[in-house]
């Protein structure tokens, strides 16, 4: 009985083998990796989960690389028409005013397209927004070297400025979407030093290219293509590495997802892993992706977008100008303004006003610039038909704004490394003070260098402009949060169009006006954002106010939603 016992159980035994061996034979070859552990055939992974998996490489430094030519190209683009001013004053006859329109023409052109931009990349997508509007900008570009009048020019310069501004509309969220929390800041902050090695590389350029227009003759259809023509043609050359790198990119992986394109995302990551991860596409373990509940929230969103269309942008403002946030859209607004008139609209007439300059360096600022324009206006009633003009470009000038642009590279640099230690708050109102304490020092020194020094410290009020942002940004609930920071940032683009003309006008008319008036604007904000409460040192009633508002949904505030908050320019 025992014998028989044990053969019947060894038998048994067999047959449970040989009843569960199929099981073994089925097993997915993705999951020998699991050491035995017992999982699912698919494992459903979440965007973020699956760029946890695809990890940091090569991909992220060229992406990286490429949306940091895209910032840079918006600098590049608005600023650059700064630079040759002097050097076209005889070719298109520019007047103060002339230079003026030509300097805000490409702000203007950011401005009135700035919302449209958005929308399409919400809609079409991120990577093709980029596309369109690069090339674009490289076309137009290109066109206004030719630019025979100074109205054509202002023209083409505007439209340059309409299809750069897809690439500052986009460019944050078309990076963050391919990080996670982990690493979306710090990529953010390096892409925006880029547009600050605009300011570096755009005077560097005209050092090297605008002195040789008396070296060199080149007539291109029937017209002399001076050196500032060249110059603007160059500046345009990023575009084309922009254009490149955009061809060999894929588009966002979390636009195509909220889109319903689960395959294509896969397909996609798989891609990245391999290039980050030397691993084949195969190998990738994630093979389905599905939205988390941020996510999913956003893509209903994003639906309800597409199905109204421009409406959903009067939807979207319309409450900014309503309590409670009218107050913190007004207050922003006006501080930001403030700021780009100053720094931007400034910093375009640099150039040209150390040209006048530096002929005079033992005189004042402002009276150099006023015995400049009584000699420019005696010599046009004498010869008003003449040939030419006495405008001789002292190449130094391009020294010393590039050095300016690295006064404002470090500005940012040590704003990252002390705004945790001392607060926005107090980091905006110091900046505040100093920058406007040094615009009105301007008047009184007839030293060059200390001069030199002063419109350095006064101009990098610039940097001011992603501290006020940080500040804004927790001042609308989630849902308003996108169109605030757009309408402020707007605003301010603005004011670097109106600072450039209110400047040309008081060059013409009383030049100590212009420190007067910019470097007690920023004394005045520091005030008014004090007493008004757009510096608030505690959030206190920040959530009833968004409870008031209306803040119902959580979008998808750490890509799309602060990409704004470090803009340079």
């Amino acid at each position: 009985m025992h014998h028989q016992s044990e053969e019947d159980q060894r038998k048994e035994e067999n047959a449970n083998g040989e009843k569960h061996k199929p099981a073994e034979i089925v097993i997915d070859p993705a999951q020998i990796v699991t050491n035995g552990v017992s999982t699912p055939s698919l494992t459903t992974h979440t965007y973020s989960e699956a760029l946890a998996v695809v990890g940091q490489g090569w991909f992220h430094t060229i992406l990286l690389f490429v949306t940091g030519l895209c910032l840079m190209s918006v600098v590049n683009e608005t600023v650059n028409v700064g630079f040759i001013i002097s050097a076209a004053e005889c070719d298109l006859d520019l007047t103060f005013s002339d230079k003026g329109v030509l300097n805000g023409a490409g702000f203007l052109g950011v401005v009135s397209s700035s919302y449209l931009w958005g929308f399409l990349s919400d809609t079409w997508g991120r990577r093709r927004v980029l596309l369109l509007a690069s090339t674009g900008a490289f076309i137009t570009s290109i066109l206004s070297t030719f630019s025979p009048h100074v109205w054509v020019l202002i023209g083409a310069r505007f439209l340059v400025g309409v299809f750069i501004s897809g690439n500052a509309a986009t460019s944050y969220a078309y990076l963050a979407e391919f990080h996670g929390e982990a690493s979306r800041a710090k990529v953010i902050s390096w892409a925006a030093m880029f547009m600050a090695i605009g300011l570096i590389f755009l005077p560097s350029l005209a050092w090297l290219i605008i002195p040789l227009d008396g070296r060199f003759e080149l007539h291109l259809l029937g017209m002399r293509y001076a050196m500032w023509r060249i110059y603007l043609l160059l500046c345009s050359t990023e575009l084309l590495l922009i254009i490149a790198g955009l061809l060999y990119l894929p588009e966002s992986g979390k636009f195509l997802l909220t889109n319903g394109h689960r395959e294509k995302v896969v397909q996609i990551l798989a891609k990245i892993y391999h290039l980050n991860q030397g691993k084949p596409e195969h190998t990738f373990p994630v093979k389905s992706i599905t939205l988390d509940a941020i996510d999913a929230v956003y893509a209903d969103e994003m639906q309800r977008r597409s199905n109204l269309g421009l409406r959903y942008l009067w939807q979207q403002t319309v409450p900014l100008f309503r309590a409670p946030l009218l107050w913190h859209t007004l207050k922003a607004s006006v501080l930001m303004f403030g700021l780009f008139a100053t720094s931007s609209g400034l910093f375009l007439w640099i150039p040209d006003i150390l040209n006048t300059y530096v002929q005079h360096e033992d005189m004042q600022l402002c009276d150099v610039i006023a015995l400049m324009h009584a000699n420019k206006t005696a010599a046009r009633a004498d010869s008003p038909t003449a040939p030419s003009c006495p405008i001789a470009i002292n190449a130094n000038i391009f020294l010393i704004t590039s050095a300016m642009g690295v006064v404002f590279l470090a500005c940012y640099i040590l704003n990252g490394f002390i705004i945790n230690r001392v607060g926005k708050t107090t980091l905006l109102n110091a900046w505040f003070v100093v920058c406007g304490i040094c615009g009105l020092a301007i008047l009184w020194t007839s030293d060059f260098y200390l001069t030199l020094i002063l419109i350095a410290a006064f101009v990098s009020s610039g940097c001011l402009g992603g501290v006020l942002s940080a500040i804004s940004v927790d001042l609308f609930p989630t849902n308003y949060r996108a169109m605030a920071m757009c309408l402020i940032l707007m605003t301010g683009r603005f004011g670097a169009m109106a600072g450039s003309n209110i400047i040309a006008y008081l060059l013409t008319y009383n030049c100590n006006l212009i420190f007067i008036l910019f470097g007690g604007s920023l004394l005045a904000g520091f005030k008014y954002g004090t007493r008004s409460g757009i510096l608030p040192s505690k959030r206190n009633g920040l959530a009833k106010q968004r409870k008031d508002a209306g803040c119902h949904c959580a979008r998808h505030a750490p890509s799309s939603q602060r990409h704004n908050a470090n803009e340079l320019m």
